[in-house]
């Protein structure tokens, strides 16, 4: 049986009270987060519809047939063009209708000659060059064809004229309000040299990320086939560098502060000197940062990011404090046993200290992460850019779509999730024995 206890009065009501108002706080840090991923995954026009919208609209997905029975054999980019019209002048016409994709297959007397296929996410990273204004002419794409081609902005593949396999018409035509919308556009316009024979459509969720798979293609002209992604990997590749320099020369040097100095007047003056560097506003030393990384040559190099994070006081500090409560009696141990203070240091103080380890790297991790001054000023050419300095440049640009923000915020935000979710249990016991104390 479970002992009684006496239940004081008012305790109850503390006990409700406290987690309503862990609840309401938990709650409250997590609406920008989710509102961040449902932005990332919905359209412009339901972001900034004047009608609160809060969930995201599973984009449309057009296939539709041409039918060249009649016409004379052309040549491969005859029927090219007219796929890229069938697709990128409708589109930009119905761009607030939440297209996602849009298919074409050219078929000519039974024969399948291509099939072109664009999504969202090449659309609209190609819109504001290839079809800017509301103005379609055969000419305009005569002359967009080439940039579809060389940004690889729409899958087109050439199946020949005789060498196509036979494709059966089957006359569909969607009534769906959209594909009336089409269909009324192709007969007005005149633009096409098919007849559209052929037009379903559907919903595709899979379209919903397209979002992020823009990101790549945004910057695939300036930072390689990675695209964005390879300002993440930029700023993977600094953290790790800081990380590995903080972790062992900050260990060292607060080992050697800790047990290797006797004289305690001299250990005070040392932790003050370290901490007295944590007063220094970053910004007062960006330009006699930027002048000694100017003569070192480093300017727009990677490793002029690395290098001014290479000593922090804060680091020597939680190092000390964590090697001040190890116990004397079994580093003096170990130095009877004829171990070099090295060596100590490595088998003995470094598999006690795995807590401080982790809160050291997790404090050095979220800072260098989310730097952006400092970057932006070292960097000059874009492939040298971090994340952040990359989305800086993708929010000034000429068609920063709300989405692609949000996207890129979200794939930010990962790395830190990631981290503290994987570190949660080492982090509280590094705060609870580093000597950090509230």
């Amino acid at each position: 049986m479970r002992p009684n206890r006496i239940v004081e009065k008012g305790e109850r009501k503390l006990d409700i009270a406290s987690y309503l108002v862990t609840i309401v706080f938990v709650v409250l840090g997590l609406l920008p987060l989710v509102w961040l991923l449902v932005t990332s995954i919905m359209d412009n026009e339901s972001i900034e519809s004047t009608t609160p919208k809060f969930l995201p609209r599973i984009p449309h997905t057009i296939e539709l047939t041409l039918d060249y029975s009649g016409i004379r054999n052309q040549e491969q980019t005859f029927y090219e063009k007219d796929a890229m019209k069938a697709i990128w002048y409708p589109w930009r016409a119905f761009m607030r209708d939440n297209i996602g994709e849009i298919t074409v297959t050219g078929v000519k007397d039974g024969l399948k000659l291509y099939k072109a296929k664009t999504t969202a996410a090449e659309f609209y990273v190609g819109q504001p060059f290839i079809v800017s204004t509301d103005r379609f002419t055969d000419k305009i794409m005569n002359t967009k064809l080439t940039q579809i081609r060389e940004r690889r902005l729409s899958d087109f593949t050439w199946y020949g004229i005789s060498e196509g396999e036979a494709y059966r018409v089957q006359p569909n035509l969607s009534d769906d309000p959209l594909s009336t919308q089409l269909r009324a556009y192709f007969d007005e316009s005149g633009l096409l040299n098919g007849k559209v024979v052929e037009m379903e459509q559907s919903r595709n969720w899979l379209r919903l990320f397209d979002s992020f798979r823009s990101l790549n293609l945004l910057a695939v002209e300036t930072a390689g086939s990675l695209g964005f992604y390879h300002f993440f990997m930029n700023s993977l590749i600094i953290c790790l560098a800081v990380i590995a320099w903080q972790l062992f020369f900050g260990a060292l040097s607060s080992y050697a502060l800790s047990q290797l100095i006797p004289n305690r007047r001299v250990r005070f003056i040392v932790l003050m000197y370290f901490l007295a560097t944590i007063m220094i506003p970053s910004v007062s030393v960006l330009i006699p940062q930027y002048l000694l990384m100017q003569k070192l040559g480093l300017v727009d190099n990677i490793w002029a990011i690395v290098l001014p994070h290479f000593a922090w006081g804060f680091v020597i500090f939680l190092f000390k404090g964590f090697f001040d409560q190890l116990p004397k009696e079994l580093l003096q141990a170990a130095r009877v046993d004829g171990a070099s203070e090295l060596r100590t240091f490595l088998r003995i103080v470094v598999p006690m200290s795995v807590p401080v380890f982790t809160i050291v790297a997790v404090l050095t991790f979220i800072p260098v992460w989310n730097d952006f001054l400092w970057p932006y000023v070292v960097s000059r050419s874009p492939h040298n850019w971090t994340f952040t300095v990359a989305m800086n440049d993708m929010q000034s640009g000429q068609n920063p779509r709300p989405n692609w923000i949000s996207a890129s915020g979200v794939i930010s935000i990962l790395p830190l999730l990631l981290v503290f979710m994987g570190t949660q249990g080492a982090l509280e016991k590094g705060i609870l024995f580093s000597g950090v104390k509230g």
